[in-house]
């Protein structure tokens, strides 16, 4: 990288530029993000001071994190943070780090939570492969009255879920716990859930691989490998709905773009139904629901 200029303005300009050659998407925004962390500044006030220039420290501290992203190490893990749902969360090395497309999966459980289900007075909801705890924390947040319980496989995820439910104020309504599945969970729960949520691993083992190299090299495999089909985790999620769901309860799980199908046919089998798949803002395939019945029909031969 060429010797940088020493003004907010052309320290932008050329970053940009920098980031933009080494295949950083959306170089611009990568620039100002890494700078406003340097000087303590929002994006908007690096505007209002596009004239300050630097001192040798902050311009010493800037470039060794631009030469970090370059190398591919995501932005969110250097500022050591991210903004889901307008809110910011502490980010940790090691876990998951949160998609923009997981909004929409929130979005979808505030409509099954509020949706027609306004009179619940202390509504539940499980979350299984909590990471970051950005959902449930969301959740929590937008809903005062709601309860949630979340569950990981990963120790230091479930730390860093605690870390933001205290930062959000919701420490008090939502639980992090240690385990696999929904393992953790307390038994007397059971049959209780209004919501069971999950962003599960999704993508197919041999595919793994050929994700870019800043998700492969920072985000844990086991939050990426859905098996040989990318499907191990529905049959599980949609086996387990109804010990967890009260009648009239609610499964909801993010999804890859090309799995609606296979994942809504896995709800079915499972006796979920009123099966929907609701599409993110890019008119993709993102979430599917499935309610458990009032009544669960009896199996054939019962």
């Amino acid at each position: 990288m060429a010797e940088p200029l020493k003004t907010v303005r052309d320290l932008i300009l050329v970053t940009a530029d920098y980031l933009a050659d080494k295949g950083v998407d959306s170089a611009r925004l990568n620039a100002e993000r890494l700078l406003g962390d340097v000087l303590g500044l929002a994006r908007i006030d690096l505007y209002l001071n596009h004239d300050r220039p630097l001192t040798p420290d902050e311009l010493d501290r800037y470039r060794g994190l631009v030469k970090r992203r370059a190398a591919g190490e995501p932005l969110q893990a250097l500022l050591g943070e991210t903004e889901f749902y307008g809110r910011g969360f502490k980010m940790a090395a090691g876990v998951f780090i949160p998609r923009p497309e997981t909004e929409r999966l929130v979005e979808t459980c505030l409509g099954l939570l509020t949706g027609g289900n306004s009179s619940l007075l202390s509504p539940l909801a499980l979350e299984i492969g909590c990471g970051s705890g950005v959902i449930a924390c969301t959740l929590a947040a937008e809903i005062p009255r709601l309860r949630v319980i979340a569950s990981d496989i990963s120790g230091p995820a479930v730390e860093l879920g605690r870390v933001n439910a205290r930062r959000l104020g919701v420490a008090a309504r939502v639980e992090f716990l240690v385990g696999e599945l929904d393992e953790p969970f307390p038994a007397d729960l059971r049959g209780r859930a209004n919501l069971l949520v999950s962003n599960p691993p999704y993508i197919r083992s041999a595919d793994v691989p050929g994700l870019p190299r800043e998700v492969l090299a920072h985000d844990p495999v086991a939050a990426l490998d859905g098996g040989p089909d990318g499907l191990r985790f529905y049959h599980e999620l949609a086996r387990r709905a109804a010990a967890w769901l009260f009648p009239g309860g609610w499964l909801a799980v993010e999804i890859g773009h090309d799995q609606p199908d296979q994942v809504s046919a896995i709800c079915a089998a499972s006796g979920l139904a009123e099966i929907e798949v609701t599409r993110d803002y890019n008119d993709l395939p993102r979430v599917v629901t499935a309610r458990l019945p009032d009544v669960i029909p009896q199996q054939q031969g019962d």
